[in-house]
């Protein structure tokens, strides 16, 4: 929830000032400066969320994971545990498509961010 109100209202002073650019070309950077507060914040939220998720609670997506094997299949909880290397090399497989995008995420968020940083240092805003 607080990610959507700081979100939202960083995007209003984006969208204030991007209005008020008619009144004077200064509020240019005053809504570039939002802009990046904005990707400032999903960046740190983005990596915050990345290091959690898939560092921190790694044993309990295992074992919901092993939850949802034994539930779509045949196979008992025994057998995940008599061949427990096997099915955590099958976990870290699907946890590396997981990874994948979340790290796009965080590329695409800097890769805006590097963009207006720059266009607020060129000065090649209008």
């Amino acid at each position: 929830m607080i990610n959507f109100i700081v979100t939202a209202v960083l995007a209003i002073l984006v969208a204030v000032f991007g209005l008020l650019r008619t009144v004077w070309t200064g509020f240019a950077y005053f809504s570039l400066v939002a802009l990046v507060a904005i990707c400032l914040y999903w960046l740190f939220v983005l990596i915050k969320t990345y290091i959690y998720d898939f560092h921190k609670d790694i044993n309990e997506k295992y074992k919901i994971y092993c939850a949802q094997i034994v539930n779509s299949t045949s196979i008992n909880l025994e057998d995940i545990e008599n061949n427990n290397d096997k099915y955590f090399a099958e976990f870290k497989k699907t946890l590396r498509k997981e990874k994948i995008f979340e790290i796009l995420k965080m590329i695409l968020v800097a890769t805006l961010l590097i963009t207006c940083v720059s266009l607020f240092f060129t000065g090649k805003l209008f």
